[in-house]
């Protein structure tokens, strides 16, 4: 009978004409954007769900989702018991079979927060954090941020294989259609991409809609040839695309058409050079938030070394520039080359201020001099223990931490607190509405 039991609990849910369905109801958030439920014992991770409804949710045909495996993920097709934090999406296309951003356009967006909130504080606790009380960490929004809709100022479009452009469904290479793509900006909405005759070689659109100037457009393929782009080529611009600044990523390379593949970026009344296709906070208004927080978070004294890691196109480290003055010194390290050149042009006019290009843990590594704080802005994946033991060893005052991903940054912190230091502050802000993503500055002191 035993044995019996075991079987039917390992089972997977009948499969239907539209897959294999299960009845849930739904719990808290999950780190990634689901929520949590439980099917005979099993986590099953639901997408398009809020924490306390109950739903029918269909799972992902996914080999992964095995009657083997410890948990499922499922996509919700039907609400039978509705929370009031659901409201009408402000994305219908992000919903189930759709593109697979805005988790989360069908919650009401103080409630987003408060469930970011708990997924924050979650990951803190699970990570061992302990110098600072969980509850303090919240997350918030952008300033004057009412619906949270057109901040998104970088977009991609892929080309599926019926020839749409449009974007990838939920960890899936099918591609939708975006609809209005209320995310983004107004200047890339106003394109209209999706309806334009593009060269059938073009497999990717990346649109940007800098601070200063027009829109940049670059077409994207391997087989998109660049022959003939530039002022004096012979280069056919499609229709549509008259008054950007539009270039073309082919197999040998970025070429210019209009413009010089480059956008212009203005923060804090300081105006940087950026690659079209290069990294760049995408909310409107994250750059200046975040170099607010950072300047007021170091407290950077005149004569101070700063170390600016991770530091991109010389954000942070040309506004630390000023407050450290010409006795000071910052150094900006960043590992992709060309925004390590970057950076190097947006700080030339500061003498005080110097990029390099090179690997962050070796250049940390291979300093003779330590610094008295450092601003570290890493990817996704972190800094892992190995380089946060390094620099809770070498920086003499204050180390500020600029995240966007919190599972990686609750681990890092915990091994500060390890090397000795503690977690004087963290904020969080809502710079990705309608998703679940967060960005978070954390400020790093020693313990004693």
């Amino acid at each position: 009978m035993a044995r019996d039991m075991r079987r039917a609990a390992s089972a997977e849910p009948e499969r239907t004409a539209l897959g294999r369905l299960l009845t849930l109801t739904v719990g808290a958030p999950a780190a990634g954007g689901t929520f949590v439920a439980r099917h005979e014992g099993r986590v099953v991770f639901v997408r398009g769900a809020v924490p306390g409804e109950t739903v029918v949710a269909r799972l992902l045909e996914d080999a992964k989702n095995s009657a083997k495996a410890r948990f499922w993920r499922a996509e919700t097709l039907e609400i039978l018991d509705p929370s009031p934090d659901r409201v009408p999406s402000v994305w219908p296309e992000a919903g189930t079979d759709g593109v697979g951003g805005a988790e989360w356009a069908h919650i009401g967006l103080h409630a987003q927060r408060r469930l970011a909130t708990e997924v924050l504080q979650d990951l803190l606790r699970r990570a061992g954090v302990s110098t600072l009380a969980t509850e303090e960490a919240q997350v918030e929004p952008a300033p004057h941020d009412t619906d949270g809709l057109g901040w998104r100022t970088r977009v991609r479009l892929t080309r599926g294989a019926d020839g749409l452009l449009g974007m990838r469904g939920w960890r899936s290479h099918e591609v939708h259609p975006v609809g209005e793509n209320p995310l983004a900006a107004v200047e890339i909405r106003e394109l209209g991409l999706p309806d334009l005759a593009l060269p059938d070689a073009v497999e990717a659109v990346d649109a940007v809609a800098p601070s200063v100037g027009r829109p940049a457009v670059v077409l994207i393929g391997r087989g998109l040839s660049a022959a003939g782009a530039g002022a004096s080529g012979g280069f056919e611009v499609p229709e549509g695309l008259e008054g950007v600044d539009l270039a073309v990523q082919g197999p040998t390379g970025l070429t210019a058409v209009s413009g010089d593949g480059m956008v212009t970026e203005e923060v804090l009344g300081r105006r940087f050079r950026v690659g079209a296709t290069g990294f760049w906070q995408v909310h409107r208004q994250a750059p200046e938030v975040l170099t607010s927080v950072v300047l007021r978070d170091m407290e950077a004294r005149e004569g101070d070394t700063v170390w600016d890691l991770f530091g991109g196109v010389g954000l942070f480290a040309a506004a630390l520039a000023d407050e450290v003055g010409s006795a000071g010194r910052v150094l900006s390290v960043e590992g992709d080359r060309r925004a390590g050149a970057l950076a190097e042009e947006n700080l030339a006019a500061l003498p005080q201020a110097s990029a390099e290009t090179a690997d962050v843990t070796a250049w940390v590594r291979a300093q003779e001099k330590d610094p008295d704080r450092v601003v570290i802005d890493p990817p996704r994946a972190g800094l892992g223990p190995e380089l946060m033991t390094m620099l809770c060893a070498r920086t003499r005052e204050r180390i500020v931490y600029v995240s966007c991903e919190p599972s990686t940054l609750a681990r890092d912190l915990k091994a500060a607190e390890e090397a000795g230091w503690r977690v004087e502050d963290l904020r969080a802000f809502d710079l990705f509405p309608h998703t679940h993503h967060i960005e978070s500055v954390a400020v790093l002191t020693r313990a004693s």
